[in-house]
């Protein structure tokens, strides 16, 4: 049989079949063979039909479309990167730096703005106006619900999980999503609170952990994380993680162009023009000195 691993602890493994969930472990040549099996995994298993408790037992993993290795997940669609501008405010460097990943991943990102309640209209636009025409962006109140109908269309379907710093509402959108929790015994995550003294919230949610959606969405409940694995690279591989300087790749005079010192950038001309928000370019320099300081080391 074919299923999903929904949630590892301690050895044991729960892999859904699309209807009902099982408990099992893995077979002893993937141990002695070190393979790990991560949340997220499709796996080839059977049910143990000596074990009196109908446990399962995993043969096989099927190759990942793609992992991260913290948190231990795979074969993701979607990622949620979610952030308030205030309480805790944003970082859009950091921010940017997991959209990057996203698109070094094959993931698709999702932008997710919470507590719209805290910023005045304007604010909000302004911050929507940053990833338009680049990413999907939504805006939500977890305490009211404005905004989720639209998230729950953006990843209906699809295998997603949400990203971001502590504090800005994932575990509230998590719950909302997963629906009403009095409904539900298995209440998916617990909420928290910024802390006072650094104004950055504290982590809640404390395994990973997939939930089966009604609409097919497999949502990944994970511990709260804010960047992704980003391997060694050259400079001008940092600009093929930003998908508004791909959109005008040839349009440089230099082929290898990394749009800081080069004379007719079409990246720089679109800056000043306003039509890549000088943010995202902020972002991107600072990413290029990261690469910088990595090539030194």
């Amino acid at each position: 049989m074919i299923g999903r691993v929904i949630k590892g602890i301690g050895g044991f493994y729960f892999v859904h079949d699309g209807n009902t969930a099982v408990m099992g472990k893995a077979r002893g040549s993937l141990k002695r063979n070190k393979e790990l099996i991560y949340v997220g995994d499709i796996v080839d298993f059977e049910i143990d039909e000596n074990d009196c408790d109908n446990e399962c037992v995993i043969n096989k993993v099927i190759e990942r479309r793609n992992f991260l290795t913290r948190p231990p997940v795979s074969n993701l669609d979607m990622l949620v990167v979610v952030f308030s501008l205030k309480d805790p405010a944003v970082n859009y460097p950091v921010i940017d730096k997991l959209l990057a990943g996203c698109e070094l991943k094959g993931i698709t990102p999702v932008i997710c703005i919470t507590k719209k309640d805290l910023v005045s209209a304007d604010e909000l636009d302004a911050a929507m106006e940053i990833y338009h025409g680049v990413y999907p962006a939504v805006s939500v109140n977890g305490n009211t619900g404005e905004g989720l109908d639209e998230l729950r269309k953006l990843i209906s379907g699809r295998n997603v999980a949400l990203a971001g710093p502590s504090g800005v509402g994932k575990s509230t959108i998590t719950n909302c999503l997963h629906g009403d929790p009095e409904e539900n015994a298995e209440v998916p995550a617990a909420t928290g609170t910024i802390s006072d003294k650094t104004g950055r919230g504290r982590h809640t949610t404390r395994h990973v952990e997939i939930f089966a959606l009604d609409d097919g969405t497999y949502l990944y409940d994970t511990p709260g994380f804010t960047s992704l694995d980003m391997p060694e690279m050259e400079t001008v591989d940092v600009r093929e993680l930003f998908p508004e300087m791909r959109r005008l790749a040839g349009e440089c005079r230099y082929r290898d162009c990394i749009h800081i010192n080069e004379p007719d950038c079409a990246v720089k001309a679109a800056v000043e023009e306003g039509t890549i928000h000088s943010s995202r370019y902020d972002s991107y320099l600072q990413m290029i000195e990261e690469v910088k300081k990595w090539k030194k080391l």
